[in-house]
């Protein structure tokens, strides 16, 4: 019976939508109007994908806790990348992320249904510090918008991001435990395949 049950057990799925709102130097105050206004973090077993779209644009990130795979996917109206970032270059991405360190608070509440806790997030760089929310209420790999974060302290709900001068507030939005879209973690075909290096090196506008 018990393995029986094991083989019905669905596998962890869901998607978590968050609002974002921007705090921008004055030199990038009318680029606010371009920024994503959303992120929907879609998730199933170790598999997430990050979407945060506009009316012409659209960041896709894909990526396996298990594997290491990240593959960046970028949309607009005359070009489609894909990027695959190798365990190496997210390495070296990653010494340009902040590193936190964290004090747990009694502060709880719910959000989007779950219960969530307060924690006071420090970057050890910069010394600046934060109100975060954080739920273990439910299961979900890191995503492109939590890898900066101990995962130990469960899935962020609202938290805040600095990333070269453009501090980017998320709020949860909506959390749905329902099946995710068919196909949702495929790469697709029609994407012009190029390296994080070329990425770097590319024009502005292209």
């Amino acid at each position: 019976l018990a393995a029986l049950a094991g083989c019905g057990k669905k596998e962890n799925q869901g998607t978590i939508k968050y609002t974002l709102t921007y705090q921008l130097p004055d030199s990038l105050r009318s680029y606010a109007q371009y920024l994503p206004k959303e992120a929907t973090v879609h998730f199933k077993g170790d598999s997430a994908v990050t979407i945060q779209q506009t009316s012409d644009e659209s960041t896709t990130i894909i990526t396996n806790r298990h594997t290491g795979f990240m593959l960046v996917l970028l949309k607009s109206a005359a070009r489609k990348y894909a990027i695959n970032y190798t365990r190496a270059d997210q390495d070296a991405e990653r010494e340009n992320m902040p590193v936190f360190s964290f004090a747990r608070t009694d502060s709880t509440k719910n959000l989007a249904g779950q219960t969530a806790r307060q924690y006071i997030l420090t970057d050890k760089m910069t010394g600046e510090k934060q109100n975060a929310w954080f739920t273990t209420a439910i299961k979900s790999p890191q995503n492109a918008l939590s890898l900066v974060f101990d995962p130990a302290l469960g899935v962020p709900l609202v938290f805040s991001t600095n990333q070269n001068g453009i501090i980017t507030h998320a709020a949860v939005k909506e959390i749905s435990m329902d099946e995710v879209p068919a196909g949702i973690f495929s790469a697709p075909q029609d994407y012009d395949k190029i390296t994080p290096q070329q990425l770097q090196e590319m024009p502005v506008g292209n």
